[in-house]
């Protein structure tokens, strides 16, 4: 798949753009605060209508539009045919010169989506349009925090499996309404069981988070072994090992690992009310990388960490596509500086194997010459694109 047309309007610094793309390579280059990372930002927002980059929806709509809407749209062309896409987001901020006027509390931080003209739930768009964004803070998977880790499987799974972002906006909901509840209980304002409803829905959506976040990083194995082993020059194997707070047994069919879960949680209940916070569950998983049996968090060197962040993004395209059987759209911001030669080079190599891939970057100086002349080029200056 690639997008062949992208417009915006008010998103970010970017008033009104309107923009032809073509497959293959494009290479946007400008300085610092210039737009690069906003443009990839709005192509991400159009797989699941979230940004990578936002805390909360009303940060990327432009400070001076008028109206409080950013609208992102665009044309992709796919196997099964061509869908145009638009994701409108709303910003309850006050409008007005006085600052008095407000959207109606229907309005407020309301995101609309349509798909090919027609009225859609954000729902709808998963596996419409599937990215891979490889920025400078996925350098940092390796050794960043546990919540980034978490962050690298739900984004890739949120983009191929409708029933998962359910089942996580779920999860997420449950924990939060349990934790409060856990709170109330440790000061004797609630009856410990309460807890058993909660307990139950927890347990069946983590079910589903954890045989999906295993099935991922088994297919993600198939893949960075070999990429680690070609980038170090056969010196290294790589192998990611899932560690779920649950303890999980692979042996277990569905509804076996759903009791084990249960009876986990009721051992743990009398630890998590003592703690006012929940101590089991997907919001607790880790990752570990293993780089000839060792951990690349505690003993790995940055080249090592490095390497194996590429090899996961690069397993979780194909993971990608071998799920949805269409090309992800690959989106690299500002990556190639933060890389050595050796790594710099391998991904280069890969890059001119896919469909479609976005790269950003402040200079093109130590970028191939033959990479420069395969590929589109564009300027980008405070919010404006011109072709090179």
């Amino acid at each position: 798949m690639y997008l062949s047309y992208l417009s915006l309007k008010d998103f970010r610094n970017y008033k009104q753009l309107d923009l032809p793309l073509e497959s293959g390579l494009l290479l946007f280059q400008g300085e610092n605060a210039q737009g690069k990372t906003n443009l990839l930002e709005a192509v991400a927002m159009l797989a699941t209508s979230n940004s990578f980059h936002a805390s909360v929806d009303r940060e990327v709509v432009n400070w001076d539009a008028p109206d409080r809407i950013a609208r992102v749209a665009a044309s992709v062309k796919r196997h099964t045919g061509e869908a145009k896409i638009e994701v409108v987001i709303i910003d309850p901020t006050p409008t007005g010169e006085a600052g008095i006027q407000y959207l109606a509390p229907n309005e407020r931080q309301r995101k609309r989506i349509k798909i090919n003209d027609v009225p859609k739930r954000a729902i709808d768009l998963i596996g419409l349009v599937t990215v891979v964004l490889f920025s400078p803070n996925d350098l940092s998977l390796v050794d960043g925090s546990p919540e980034e880790r978490r962050r690298f499987l739900d984004r890739g799974l949120c983009q191929m499996q409708p029933h998962y972002c359910q089942a996580l906006a779920r999860y997420r909901k449950i924990v939060t309404q349990r934790s409060a509840l856990l709170k109330r209980i440790r000061e004797n304002q609630e009856d410990p069981r309460m807890l058993d409803y909660l307990d139950e829905k927890l347990t069946e959506w983590a079910n589903m988070i954890v045989f999906e976040r295993r099935r991922m990083v088994d297919a993600l194995n198939q893949h960075v072994d070999e990429l680690q082993a070609i980038i170090s020059g056969g010196r290294e194997r790589l192998q990611i090992v899932y560690r779920p707070s649950f303890q999980v047994d692979p042996a277990l069919d569905t509804t076996e690992a759903l009791e084990s879960y249960r009876t986990q949680l009721r051992e743990a209940r009398r630890k998590e009310i003592q703690q006012g916070v929940c101590l089991l569950g997907p919001h607790r998983d880790d990752l570990e990388f293993l780089v000839n049996g060792v951990n690349m968090l505690i003993y790995g060197s940055r080249g090592q960490q490095r390497t194996a962040a590429l090899s996961a993004k690069l397993g979780e395209l194909a993971y990608m596509r071998a799920i949805t059987g269409e090309e992800p759209i690959l989106l690299l911001d500002d990556v190639f500086s933060e890389l050595d030669v050796l790594r710099r080079e391998y991904l280069l190599h890969q890059v001119l194997t896919h469909e479609q891939v976005l790269i950003t970057a402040t200079d093109f100086r130590s970028f191939p010459a033959e990479m420069l002349a395969r590929a589109n080029q564009y300027q980008v200056i405070n919010g404006k694109i011109q072709h090179c």
